[in-house]
C-alpha cells in the first residue's frame, strides 16, 4: 500500500514508548513509499498532541523532536501531517543534491572495497553512517579456510544428509494418506488398448521383444496423449520417499517416458501346485504333469499374476558401485542429471529381474566409486534422485525401486492383497511374497509360517516399520535392506491365458487351435479332457501366440498378450491415489458407476449339469423334497458333497411336468444329505416355486453355479449356453461344465426370440453363435447380430428343441458386490441421493442396474412419453442407536418423495432403485448401495417410497405383493484412501 503526496500518511501501525524519541511502525513504508515520509512532518497519535519529524531512519523508524508524552503502546493508529513531504518541488530538489553526493561517495568507497587486499573496508550507508565490511578476498580466505575444516569433520558437504532426508520423508507422511500414486501419469489414447488412468497395452508392441507386457505412462509431446494427470510419469509415494517412474525397464527412446511392466511367460500345462502343501513343481511334459494330478495338485492352466512396486534402501559401496537416475535399479535412462549411464554389470540379472526367469531388465546407472567430484556433485545434488549421506556411518545410501511380478500359484486368485489387513497365516502351507530388497536373488514366495524375508500388511504381527498403503518387511533384515527399509505396492492383478487349446469345457483359459488349424467346434481332432488340449500331438504348436496370428478362442485373444480387461486382460487395478480422497472424489465415483465408466470386476462362474435322479417329492431319501421350511429355510435331500455342491453355490431347479424353474442362491450347510439355504434366497426363473412338501412329479434337472475364483476385469467375453439339460448331458463338450451362465429359455421349435442373460455390450454384430443339432457330434459357428439391444435378445427363427447353443458376447463386469450395512462416513454429508432407473442404457445405470439385482434392464420411454430414470433427495433420514448405522424397523425408516418414472416399455422389466453412501473400512473408501428391485404391475410401480436396510441380499414384497429383492451392495474396488488426521 503507499500513501498519495497530499494525503495524511497513515499506513500501517506504530508502536510508542513513553518518554522516548524513537517510534517503531508496524507495516510502514515510511522511507520507500512513493512520496516518503520527510524530516518537518508532524506526527500525532491522538489529533491533539503533536511531534515534528527530525529523522527518517527507515521503512519502520522515525525520531521525533521531543520525548513522546502519552502511554506505551502497541499497534495503534497514527497520522503523519505532511508538512515539509508535502512540498514537492522542494523535497525533490533536496533530494536529487543528498542522492548525488551519496551515490558518488558509495562508488568511490565500492571501489576501494572491490579492490582492497585488506580484511576489510569501510562504507558509508545512505545515512551518512560508516560500516567496516568484509572484502571479497577476506571472504575467498574465509571459504577456503572453512572448506578445509569442514572436509575433516563433515564431509562432502554438497550431499543431501540423512536427516534431510529423513525430514522430507516425515513431511510426505504428514501430507499423504498412505502409499500409493502421487500423479498416474499419461497414457495413450485408443478405446481398444487404454486400460485405465496411465496404462495402455500398446497393439504397436505386442510382438517381440514386448510379449507379455503393458505399459505406464507416455510423454506429453508424443500423438495420441491423454489423461488428467499432471506429470507424463506415474509418481510413486512409498514409506514418504516420492519417485519419477520414467523409463523403468523401457527400452524405446527415452523422450516416450515409458516404463514397461513385465509379467511371466503364460502357462503351457507342465506346472503343477499342491495347495494343501504349498509346492510348485515345474514338469518335463504336460503329459507327466497331467499324470501327477491328485485332490490338492493340480496342473495351473487359470493363473492370476500380480504386481508392483518393491522400494528399499540400500548402501553405495566397492561392491554395490552403481546409482540410478530416480533411485530405479532398472532404468534405461543414457544420463543421470547430464552423466552418461552404463549397463550395471556387477549385479547379476537376477537382481534386475521383473519376474524369476527374467533377463531383459538390466539398468542403467552411474558407478560412484569412478566417478569424478564433479559428476557426484550433479548426481547429488537433484533431491529426486534419492541419494544421501549418514555422517554417522561416512557412507552413501540411495532409496531404489524395483518392478516386480509374480505367477499366481494355483488356479485362483491371490488369498490376500489387501495391505490394510493382517494375512492370516494358518493353515502352514500358505505363502507369501518373499522381499528380495539389496539380495542378488530370493525365491518369489516364503512359507507365511516361517515369515522369513517375508512381507506383512499394515500393523499385522512382527512388523516394526508399518505404513499404510504398503507391505513391509517382517524384521529388519540386513541382507534384504538396510535398517528393514523395505517395502511393497501392490498395483493389479492380470487374468492369464494358457498355450492349450482353447475350449468353453475343459479349458476356457486356453489359446491355441488344433493341429488341423482349426478351432476345437470344428476340427475332427479328439479332445475329451483338459490334458488333451495340451497334448503336442493334438494342438498347433505355432498358434495361441500374437505372431502367429492364430488365435483359437473366440474373442480372438492371445497368450502373449496383455489386454484391457477379461481374459488375458487386466483384472484388479489397484494403483490407489496416495491423497486422502475428497468429497468430490466420492461424488465423481458414484457418477462413474452410474454412468457406466467405473472399472468393473468379476468372479467367473462354472455351470455344471447334474445328472437327474432327483424329484420333488416328500420322500427323503435323496430326493429333493421340503422345499419350504416355515422357519426360514429351503432344505433340499441330495447328497451335496459326491455332487460336488459347496458352500456359497446355487442351483438352478428344472421341473418340466409343473413348469418350473427356480434358483436356490447363496448355499450351506453342504453334506453328504442335505442342502440348506435361506427362503429369501429362493427366486423363481419361471412359474412358481412349490411350497411345503411337495407330491411327486417327473424328473427333476439340476444346473450347479460355483464360483471359480478368478476374479476378471472388464472387457468380459462372456458365455451362455442355451438347451435342455437332458441334451446337455448327451454332449461331451459340455456335460463337465462351462465357464458361464446357463440360459433358461429353452428352445421348443417355435420360440424365436432369446434373451442373453447378462447386459451385451458389444459393437452389435460380433456375438458368436455355436450351435449343434446332434448331441456335439458336429458344430456349425457363426457371427450374429443383437437382434434387440433393448430387451437384450438374440434371434433364431423356430430354433429346433433339441438345438444346443453356445453364444459369446462382450459385456462389462459387475461393478458392486454384496455387503453389509455399515456406518456412513461423514455422517450426512456422507449419504448421497437416491437414484432410480429402468432405462437400458449404459449411461443411466444399467450394469449398476445388473450388478446390483442381476436383472437386464429393459425400458426405453422417450422424453415424449415419459421419463425411465431419476435422482430423488431423503426427504427422512433414520439412524439406529448410536446416529451409526441406517436402520428401517418399523416406523425408523429413510424416506424420500414418490418415485415419478414411467412405466416400462418392455412388459416385465425390472427397474431399481438405490440409495448411495460413502463409507470407510481401515481407512479405505467405498460406495455402499441400499438399493431394492422395482415391478410395475401395469398401474404402479408398487414402490412406498421407503429405503429397506437389508445386509446382502434378501427379498421382500412390495405394495402390490410382488417380491422384489432388497440388499446391500458396495463397490468392487476401493476408491482409495482417507487421511486419518487423528
Amino acid at each position: 500500500m503507499t500513501a498519495s503526496a497530499g494525503a495524511w500518511y497513515r499506513v500501517g501501525t506504530v508502536n510508542v514508548t513513553s518518554g522516548q524519541q524513537g517510534i517503531v511502525g508496524v507495516g510502514t513504508n515510511w522511507q520507500n513509499d512513493v512520496i516518503a515520509i520527510a524530516i518537518g512532518d508532524i506526527f500525532t497519535v491522538d489529533s491533539k498532541t503533536f511531534y515534528e519529524v527530525t529523522a527518517v531512519n527507515s521503512d519502520t523508524s522515525i525520531s521525533l523532536d521531543r520525548n513522546f508524552e502519552g502511554v506505551t503502546d502497541a499497534g495503534i493508529n497514527y497520522a503523519i501531517v505532511r508538512n515539509t513531504s508535502g512540498t514537492i518541488l522542494t523535497r525533490i530538489a533536496g533530494q536529487v543534491s543528498v542522492q548525488f553526493n551519496q551515490k558518488q561517495l558509495f562508488l568511490d568507497e565500492l571501489r576501494i572495497w572491490l579492490n582492497s587486499d585488506n580484511a576489510s573496508e569501510e562504507l558509508t550507508d545512505s545515512h551518512g553512517v560508516k560500516h567496516e565490511l568484509k572484502t571479497p578476498a577476506q571472504m575467498v580466505r574465509d571459504h577456503d579456510d572453512k572448506l578445509a575444516e569442514l572436509d575433516e569433520i563433515h564431509p562432502f558437504p554438497w550431499a543431501m544428509r540423512k536427516v534431510e532426508f529423513e525430514a522430507r520423508r516425515a513431511a510426505n507422511n504428514e501430507k499423504y494418506a498412505a502409499s500409493g500414486f502421487v500423479h498416474f501419469g499419461k497414457h495413450f489414447v485408443n478405446s481398444a488398448e487404454f486400460i485405465k488412468e496411465g496404462i495402455t497395452c500398446f497393439s504397436s508392441f505386442w510382438d517381440e521383444p514386448n510379449k507379455n507386457r503393458f505399459w505406464m505412462g507416455r510423454s506429453s509431446q508424443a500423438p495420441s496423449v491423454g489423461g488428467a494427470s499432471k506429470t507424463d510419469s506415474a509418481i510413486l509415494n512409498i514409506a514418504g520417499v516420492i519417485t519419477n517412474l520414467e523409463s523403468l525397464a523401457d527400452d524405446y527412446a527415452e523422450t516416450s517416458r515409458l516404463t514397461t511392466v513385465k509379467l511371466p511367460p503364460a502357462e503351457d500345462g507342465t506346472r503343477t501346485y499342491d495347495s494343501y502343501i504349498g509346492v510348485s513343481v515345474t514338469h518335463a511334459t504336460p503329459a507327466i504333469a497331467f499324470a501327477s494330478e491328485t485332490a490338492t495338485n493340480k496342473v495351473v492352466t487359470e493363473r492370476v499374476d500380480m504386481w508392483g512396486f518393491e522400494a528399499f534402501l540400500r548402501e553405495i559401496n566397492a561392491t554395490d558401485p552403481f546409482v540410478y537416475k530416480y533411485g530405479l535399479i532398472q532404468s534405461q535412462l543414457t544420463d543421470i542429471s547430464g552423466v552418461a549411464t552404463v549397463n550395471d554389470n556387477v549385479r547379476p540379472i537376477t537382481y534386475f529381474a521383473w519376474y524369476e526367469g527374467d533377463e531383459s531388465s538390466r539398468g542403467k546407472g552411474v558407478n560412484w566409486q569412478t566417478a569424478t567430484e564433479a559428476q557426484r556433485i550433479v548426481i547429488a545434488s537433484d533431491p529426486e534422485n534419492n541419494i544421501y549421506f549418514d555422517d554417522a556411518t561416512g557412507k552413501f545410501y540411495q532409496w531404489c525401486i524395483r518392478g516386480r511380478s509374480f505367477s499366481g500359484a494355483g488356479n485362483r486368485d491371490w488369498l490376500n492383497l489387501d495391505t490394510s489387513r493382517a494375512i492370516d497365516i494358518s493353515p502352514s502351507y500358505k505363502l507369501v511374497v518373499a522381499a528380495q530388497g539389496i539380495a542378488d536373488y530370493r525365491e518369489p514366495f516364503v512359507s507365511a509360517i516361517t515369515r522369513a524375508h517375508s512381507y506383512r500388511g499394515f500393523g499385522a504381527a512382527y512388523n516394526d516399520k508399518p505404513h499404510l498403503g504398503a507391505y513391509t518387511l517382517v524384521s529388519s533384515s540386513t541382507t534384504t535392506a538396510i535398517n528393514g527399509e523395505c517395502y511393497f505396492l501392490v498395483c493389479g492383478t492380470v487374468a492369464r491365458i494358457n498355450t492349450g487349446l482353447y475350449h468353453p469345457s475343459f479349458n476356457p483359459f486356453g489359446s491355441a487351435r488344433a493341429i488341423d488349424d482349426k478351432s476345437w467346434s470344428s476340427t475332427s481332432t479328439s479332445f475329451k479332457s483338459k490334458a488333451d488340449c495340451f497334448d503336442n500331438s493334438k494342438i498347433l504348436l505355432v498358434s495361441g501366440n500374437y505372431s502367429s496370428g492364430k488365435s483359437g478362442r473366440t474373442d480372438g485373444r492371445y497368450y502373449d498378450v496383455i489386454k484391457n480387461g477379461g481374459f488375458g486382460g487386466v483384472a484388479r487395478d489397484m494403483r490407489y491415489g496416495s491423497s486422502g480422497l475428497k468429497k468430490e472424489d466420492f461424488e465423481n465415483s458414484n457418477r462413474s458407476l452410474i454412468s457406466g465408466t467405473y472399472r468393473g470386476l468379476d468372479n467367473l462362474k462354472v455351470s455344471k449339469v447334474i445328472d437327474s435322479g432327483y424329484w420333488l417329492s416328500s420322500n427323503h431319501s435323496n430326493k429333493l423334497s421340503k422345499w419350504i421350511n416355515y422357519q426360514g429355510d429351503v432344505v433340499v435331500y441330495l447328497n451335496s458333497v459326491d455332487l460336488g455342491i459347496g458352500n456359497g453355490d446355487s442351483l438352478i431347479v428344472i421341473d418340466f411336468t409343473k413348469n418350473i424353474i427356480f434358483r436356490l442362491s447363496n448355499l450351506y450347510d453342504c453334506n453328504v444329505s442335505t442342502v440348506k439355504c435361506l427362503l429369501s434366497d429362493v427366486f423363481p426363473l419361471q412359474g412358481v416355486f412349490p411350497t411345503g412338501s411337495g407330491s411327486a412329479s417327473g424328473t427333476v434337472y439340476l444346473i450347479h453355479e460355483s464360483n471359480l475364483d478368478n476374479s476378471i476385469g472388464d472387457g468380459l467375453y462372456h458365455t451362455d449356453v442355451q438347451g435342455g439339460p437332458a441334451e446337455i448331458l448327451l454332449c461331451d463338450d459340455l456335460k463337465n461344465g462351462w465357464v458361464g451362465n446357463w440360459i433358461h429359455d429353452i428352445p421348443d421349435g417355435i420360440k424365436d426370440l432369446f434373451e442373453l442373460t447378462r447386459p451385451y455390450t458389444g459393437i452389435g454384430t460380433d456375438i458368436t453363435c455355436t450351435y449343434t443339432l446332434d448331441n456335439g457330434a458336429t458344430w456349425t459357428k457363426d457371427l450374429t447380430a443383437i437382434s434387440s439391444s433393448l430387451r437384450n435378445t438374440v434371434t433364431v427363427t423356430d430354433m429346433p428343441a433339441n438345438q444346443l447353443t453356445i453364444w459369446q458376447y462382450q459385456t462389462q463386469a459387475n461393478v458392486t458386490k454384496k455387503a453389509l450395512n455399515v456406518a456412513p462416513y461423514g455422517f450426512l454429508e456422507g449419504m448421497g441421493p437416491v437414484f432410480i432407473s429402468s432405462r437400458a442404457r449404459a449411461e443411466t445405470a444399467r450394469i449398476l442396474g445388473y450388478s446390483l439385482i442381476s436383472k437386464v434392464l429393459k425400458s426405453q420411454n422417450s422424453s415424449a412419453v415419459g421419463k425411465d430414470h431419476e435422482i430423488l433427495p431423503l426427504t427422512k433420514t433414520q439412524f439406529g442407536d448410536g446416529f451409526e448405522k441406517l436402520i428401517s424397523i418399523g416406523t425408523f425408516i429413510s424416506e424420500h418423495s414418490s418415485i415419478g418414472i414411467a412405466p416400462p416399455t418392455t412388459a416385465a422389466s425390472s427397474a431399481f432403485k438405490a440409495l448411495s453412501y460413502n463409507v470407510v473400512d481401515s481407512q479405505q473408501a467405498f460406495i455402499n448401495y441400499a438399493y431394492i428391485e422395482l415391478k410395475h404391475n401395469g398401474t404402479d410401480w408398487g414402490d412406498d417410497s421407503k429405503i429397506h436396510i437389508a445386509d446382502n441380499q434378501t427379498t421382500m414384497l412390495d405394495e402390490n405383493g410382488n417380491t422384489v429383492l432388497v440388499g446391500t451392495a458396495r463397490c468392487v474396488e476401493p476408491l482409495g484412501w482417507i487421511k486419518n488426521d487423528k
